[in-house]
């Protein structure tokens, strides 16, 4: 079959930044990824009850982030303690985050611009970003994909 002209182009992207892209277009596990960077870490069943997800979804949304190298899994078994699958964004996870936080902040003017001077050049930046319009569907390569082995994890001591 022949390559169509874009593929040529989008196959410039490293098939794991790819994927993390396409991890990343789904508002459950952004959610999932700003919760774990604002605790470090949180076990299934807290992740579970502050985003009112079911098992089943919140299974599936982990299972991808950490195939990407977003999150990580581990277990830990306390005396008392019921919680014992836990899971933490990782310091890959972290620098997607700050990165595409940093990409979409529009620039700070310079001291030295005057008021109007600045806000006549910042006119056209939005105030919000919308990205209710971007979809990254995978849904065409799932037929092909090959099973894979989370990326960038370190195992824990």
């Amino acid at each position: 079959m022949k390559m169509k002209v874009y593929e040529k182009y989008a196959r410039e992207i490293p098939q794991d930044a790819t994927r993390i892209i396409a991890s990343l277009d789904d508002p459950i596990r952004m959610a999932i990824l700003v919760l774990l960077n604002k605790n470090n870490e949180l076990s299934f069943s807290d992740i579970k009850k502050e985003l009112g997800l079911t098992k089943l979804t919140l299974n599936y949304h982990l299972k991808n982030l950490y195939s990407t190298g977003l999150t990580d899994h581990y277990f830990r078994h306390e005396l008392g303690n019921q919680k014992y699958s836990y899971y933490s964004i990782t310091d890959l996870g972290k620098r997607v985050l700050s990165s595409l936080v940093k990409a979409l902040i529009p620039p700070v003017p310079s001291k030295n611009m005057k008021v109007n001077e600045a806000s006549e050049k910042y006119k056209s930046v939005p105030k919000t970003i919308d990205t209710r319009s971007a979809s990254y569907s995978t849904s065409s390569r799932k037929e092909t994909r090959k099973a894979v082995t989370p990326l960038y994890h370190a195992t824990k001591s």
